[in-house]
Order: C-alpha cells, then structure tokens, then sequence
C-alpha cells in the first residue's frame, strides 16, 4: 500500500517502507509469426515465473537528510525509487511519502516528444501542481540553467540524451521539492554541466531539501549522503552512516565473484571531456567503462554497434576485450576502460544510438552479459544541402569556360570536411 502521510503522522519523517516487497511475473514467450501473435491474444497465458525485485525492505528517511541507494545491477535500486514515486505499486508492505516529490528516474521520462522544450516546462510544472504564472516566474532560471536557450522551442524527440537531462534536472532542481528522487542522471552529459548540477544538489540538501540518491559510485554516495542502504539481490543488507555502508559495498564488489558489466557507456574528446555532439566527418571517440572482476574476464568480447535515429544500423565491431582494455581509476580495483575511435566519421547529420554489449562465447553462440546505449548529435559542419545516410567527401567540377543552362560560369566547388 502507498499513502501520502496524513496530519497524525510524524512530521520529521518524510519517507518510510515497512515491509515493502515487489513481485514481477516473467513470462517466457517465443512468438515467430503473425498466427502464433493472435494464438496468444486468445489462450490465456499461463501465471510464468515469479521474480522479487524487492523483497521485505523496510527503512526511515527523515527531512532533510540525503540518503544514498547503493547495490550492483539487478539488486532492485531502480525498483525502489519507483515504488516511492509511485510509478510502481507495492505487492506488499506499506509505503508513506510526507512532501511534494520530485523524482528523476530515466531521461525523457516526463517529457511529450512532440512538444516544445518550453511546452514541456510548463507541462511538468502543471503536473507537480504548479500555474502558469509560477512556472513563468521560474521559466528564465530553468532554461538558463539547462543551457538550452537557443532550442527551448524545439520539440523535445529532436534532443540528445545531455539535452534531455539538462532540461529534466534543471526543472527538478527549481520546482522546489520537499523530496528529490534521483537515479544517476547525472552520467549523461559534459564534465561542466555535471560539475553544475552536483553544485545544485549541494544547494538543495544545504536548504533542507530530502535526497533519495542512487549511484554506482561509493564516492559519490559518501559525498551527498548522510546514510546509506545497501541492496542485494532485492533485499536490504545493511542500514546506517555512510561511510560504514559505501564501505560494505566496495569489500562486497571484492570479495564477491560476479560477472563483469558496464558501467558507463559515453562520447568524449582526446582530453575525456563528454561530447553531445560531433561534427559529421570528425573522430568519434567512444569509451566504455567497465567493471570486471577478478576470474570473470576470460572469453569475454565487446561489440560496439551504430545506428541512425530510424534504428538503421550503421556500423559493428567486436574485440577481445583481453586485448583492448586498460586500467581505470574510479575507486574500484575492478574497473576498466575501453576507447575506440572511428576515424572520419562518415555519417550524415543525425542522432546516432551508440550501443555497446558485453558478450560471452556459451553454446548456442554469444550471450549477452551486458548491454548500455547512449546517443551522440551528429552534426553537419558545412552549409551545403546533403541528403542520405553518409556524408562523403566530393566536389562539383566543371571543364574551365563551361557555362550553365542560364550562361552563366560555372566555378569549381569543393566541398571539405
């Protein structure tokens, strides 16, 4: 059950779970053909598998603190915040939410794809149960904050991920909520913005606000956090200072065998600086920041893949991961980074979904152990109009004195990247 907490309640609290449990039927479906679709819509499917996403998870957040969230991929993170924003519904337990909240969960969410950047403010303000006129009051601080002056009035399906999530935390941050709840947004962007918008949770928790923070990144948690809770497998393991919990956490990532994964999937410049967008006919640099622990490495590939905003894809490549990895510095023994270039890229102006997946060889060919995707803004950075999916490097030629249809010389034009 989910309540808002009612005048009887105790005013320091502002979240608390008791009991709270999740439960998710997985059903195990092979449909090949257009028969075998409509088969299903007739015969009842059967009541699958039961999974627990969360499992007896019952703890207190007070007004005002910063509590941080942390656990490895499938402990039931993502599942928790949902359940106290209400996106998802509790199977069992009950959970009370005292304040106006505000939550960022995934990047777009929120957002209609067809209207404006400045449409969707107001929108969002509408939803959290604010006029008009407040919105406005707070309208210049929002876009001025997300950087995105110049494309506030263009329909959102055109933004990048950064752009997304610059809109989206900008909104958060300036709607004043009682209970901000974040799921690691922050990843996605460059280096100055993230630098910005930590500054901003700061101000936030420095204010009162209450924090719902998760991470990958212990450090970060030590940071923001005043407690920590620790998820594994669905089940709360350990409640209390952070410091004691984020170091819990790494001897857990030591000690404890488990396949390797992602971490972190981005574009950047020679310097590391995150891109949002490259210029057609540029390097695209991409790095993958992995985790892989000790034992778990061997046999393991990584395929990085390219498609245009249509889903078209563009281009694939696999690597031994033994052989293109280097170490990384993020806090963890375990961690590894991959770069690849692609060197000129020759692709026309568009969005381009960057997928990297770890594989494993197995026997019935290569599993997946684990998949991130991101997007990148192609751009053009000539002024000639260009149609189809390459940018190629050509020139308009002509033999000297040839003339147009309309008598006039025709010069030479050569179009550079």
């Amino acid at each position: 059950m989910w309540r808002m907490a009612g005048p009887g309640d105790r005013s320091e609290i502002a979240v608390e779970l008791r009991s709270v449990s999740r439960r998710f039927r997985l059903h195990h479906e092979t449909r090949t053909s257009f028969q075998d679709w409509f088969v299903g819509l007739l015969r009842p499917r059967g009541k699958g598998e039961e999974f627990w996403a969360l499992r007896d998870v019952s703890f207190t957040l007070r007004r005002g603190e910063s509590l941080g969230v942390l656990g490895r991929n499938g402990a039931g993170k993502s599942t928790l915040l949902k359940l106290v924003t209400r996106v998802l519904e509790p199977t069992s337990g009950e959970i009370i939410v005292n304040g106006r909240t505000h939550a960022m969960l995934e990047l777009g969410a929120g957002f209609h794809p067809e209207l404006s950047g400045r449409d969707n403010v107001y929108l969002n303000g509408s939803i959290y149960g604010f006029s008009r006129r407040q919105m406005a009051e707070r309208f210049d601080r929002i876009v001025q904050f997300a950087e995105l002056e110049r494309f506030i009035d263009t329909p959102v399906k055109h933004y990048s991920l950064g752009m997304f999530m610059r809109l989206g935390f900008s909104i958060a941050v300036h709607l004043d909520p009682d209970i901000l709840v974040i799921d690691e947004v922050l990843s996605v962007g460059d280096a100055a913005f993230q630098r910005k918008g930590y500054q901003a949770l700061r101000d936030l928790k420095a204010r009162g606000t209450t924090i719902l923070f998760v991470s990958h990144w212990p450090e970060l948690v030590r940071e923001f956090c005043d407690r920590a809770i620790l998820l594994q497998e669905g089940r709360l393991i350990d409640n209390g200072p952070v410091d004691a919990v984020a170091a819990h956490y790494e001897r857990m990532l030591q000690e404890q065998p488990t396949d390797a994964e992602i971490l972190r999937l981005r574009a950047v410049d020679e310097a590391g600086t995150v891109l949002e967008a490259v210029p057609s006919g540029s390097d695209l640099r991409i790095e993958v920041l992995l985790r892989v622990p000790p034992g778990s490495g061997e046999g393991l590939l990584l395929a990085l893949d390219l498609y245009d905003r249509e889903g078209t894809h563009l281009f694939g490549s696999t690597g031994r991961l033994a052989d293109i990895v280097s170490s990384a510095s993020e806090g963890d023994p375990a961690a590894q980074r991959v770069q690849a270039v692609i060197r000129g890229l020759p692709v026309a102006p568009t969005t381009l979904t960057v997928a990297a997946t770890l594989q494993r060889p197995s026997e019935a060919g290569l599993a997946a152990v684990d998949r991130q995707e991101t997007e990148v803004e192609v751009v053009a950075p000539w002024s000639a109009q260009e149609r189809g999916l390459l940018r190629l490097e050509h020139i308009w030629e002509s033999e000297p004195g040839a003339t147009s249809r309309g008598g006039r010389a025709v010069p030479r034009v050569e179009i550079e990247r």
